[in-house]
């Protein structure tokens, strides 16, 4: 459900903004390798979902080693009803709780004005490789305390 969400939310809201390849090599497959790596967990990313209606809608990942809000994707259908800030949010409680005073993320240009309306600062556009393709992004970041 969590990569299938990730690929609705990627279709759905960014692809007015990167060219097909790009949204193509965001949108991870749900193949047995990447469910296996997912499973694993590398990164010891802190996973949530978000459900409306008894329905996953969006999810959220934070890497606490990393200081970094990795992910933050929600279904079209939710987009604007709070599904997103609520997600953030609960992120930003989850990182005070471990004892970090800052977040930093990659934002996807699309995505850079949600994540300012919730207090973070840009420091500047960059490129995010996503397997093999370039995509703009804009790295960000909020003090929490």
């Amino acid at each position: 459900m969590f990569l299938e969400v990730h690929a609705q939310s990627i279709r759905g809201l960014a692809a007015g903004h990167y060219p097909p390849e790009v949204i193509g090599a965001w949108c991870v497959p749900a193949n047995e390798d990447t469910l296996a790596n997912f499973i694993k967990n590398p990164d010891q990313e802190l996973r949530l979902v978000a459900e409306m209606d008894d329905k996953v809608v969006g999810l959220a990942a934070l890497v606490l080693g990393a200081s970094e809000l990795r992910a933050c994707y929600v279904l079209p259908a939710a987009a604007r009803k709070g599904v997103g800030t609520a997600l953030v949010r609960e992120m930003e409680q989850l990182a005070v709780a471990h004892h970090l005073d800052r977040l930093e993320l990659l934002s996807s240009i699309n995505a850079e004005p949600f994540y300012a309306a919730l207090g973070y600062q840009s420091e500047g556009c960059t490129e995010h490789i996503v397997r093999g393709h370039r995509m703009a992004a804009v790295k960000m970041s909020k003090r929490l305390r």
